[in-house]
């Protein structure tokens, strides 16, 4: 029995199909035509035409054709305005269809069938191609779900991300956005629903400038490594990518973006090298926070006051030591209790004072260095308090 017999038998013994779900039991033959356009044609060889009339599909029970030229033009309606550059489409199905797909296929194992599901994709992916002029593409700018459990159409749009580096000019300024205290981050008025509050963060900063700018609805930002909120961040700067969800704008000049947060944040944060990134490039920079080396700077006070000699004691002891480090108490909260291994291959100190004095640490990424300094109570070994034998702390 060849397919179109089987199809044949199958219409039938069960009842008449759509173009859509009887095109799908060939979805393998006839070439490469569209299931939907192998199913219009089928209905005109069976003369099936007009028993469509009077009984409904037996699959989706007319579910896709009754709905789907009205989903398309929403779907073409939310895609205006939005500057994409390429398209794809996703199908859900309700379970009763598939169900009756799946005993369609058990029942008669139809050798060249692809899902209704497949059938819906390929014939919209070439609907939407064709009416944007967009290619197709597996990872689009402008991803739709058509939805047919709802008979509606969701639009969702591929992040663009920034690369750049920050430098934090003042202290007070935390990396990232802290969760809004008027609704506990569900979201309201007073955070604009995103949950978060922007005010007083590199995060939020630099991101806000960049949510106009894109004409995004919110954004992440991915950095290597973070300091604390009354530390600077001086020299080149952190590297970090900055993820904006949902742009409709993709492709817009950096220089002009870089040039808007710096005259806006002049003397607070300033950005630097931005250039379109990826996800991979996230990956990266997180992965190598830990492994690059970092060189710290910090004023240190010291009870009891400090010698020429004690200040060589540190330099000498901690050049080159490696230090084991309890997850901080100030950070514990957030970060797994461990010890961590760390290395310091230079520590440089100069007087300032009689109690004070300059330190600047080379050491591994993710050594916590108020802690190399304070000892935090023993839980970082060894440290400048251990080494001088006297309270010690970041000034």
């Amino acid at each position: 029995m060849d397919d179109l017999e089987l199809v044949s038998l199958i219409v039938d013994n069960e009842g008449p199909l759509c173009p859509f779900c009887l095109g799908s039991l060939i979805g393998l033959k006839l070439g490469n035509y569209p299931n939907y356009l192998k199913g219009l044609a089928m209905l005109e060889v069976f003369n099936a035409i007009e028993s469509r009339k009077i009984s409904s599909c037996v699959v989706c029970e007319d579910l896709i054709p009754q709905n789907i030229d009205q989903m398309v033009e929403r779907a073409l309606k939310k895609l205006r305005g939005i500057e994409f550059h390429s398209v794809k489409v996703g199908v859900r199905l309700p379970p009763n269809v598939i169900e009756r797909e799946d005993r369609i296929r058990a029942k008669y194992n139809p050798p060249n069938m692809e899902s209704v599901k497949l059938t819906l994709i390929k014939w919209l992916d070439l609907v939407l191609s064709s009416s944007t002029g967009k290619n197709v593409d597996k990872d689009p700018d402008a991803l739709l779900i058509f939805d047919f459990s709802v008979k509606d159409v969701t639009l969702h749009l591929r992040p663009v991300f920034v690369y750049g580096r920050y430098r934090k000019l003042r202290r007070g300024i935390s990396q990232s956005r802290r969760k809004c205290p008027h609704c506990e981050g569900r979201g309201c008025e007073k955070c604009d629903w995103t949950g978060k509050i922007a005010e007083g963060s590199v995060e939020g900063m630099i991101g806000e400038v960049m949510r106009v700018f894109f004409e995004a609805e919110d954004y992440v930002l991915h950095g290597a490594g973070r300091e604390d909120v009354d530390a600077l961040m001086l020299g080149k700067g952190r590297p970090f990518v900055m993820e904006i969800i949902s742009p409709k704008r993709r492709t817009l000049d950096l220089k002009i973006l870089q040039r808007e947060i710096n005259d806006k944040w002049r003397g607070s944060i300033e950005v630097l090298d931005l250039r379109y990134s990826d996800r991979k490039e996230v990956r990266r920079i997180k992965e190598s926070s830990s492994d690059v080396r970092k060189l710290y700077k910090a004023i240190v006070e010291v009870e009891g006051g400090i010698t020429d000699e004690e200040l060589t004691k540190v330099e000498k002891i901690l050049t080159g030591a490696v230090i084991r480090q309890r997850t901080p108490k100030r950070v514990a909260w957030r970060r797994a209790d461990l010890v961590r291994v760390k290395k310091v291959y230079e520590v440089k100190a100069r007087r300032i004072d009689d109690k004070t004095f300059e330190v600047t640490v080379l050491c591994d990424g993710g050594l916590y260095v108020k802690e190399l300094i304070s000892g935090d109570d023993g839980r970082t070994r060894p440290s400048v308090s251990e080494v001088l034998g006297k309270k010690a702390f970041c000034r």
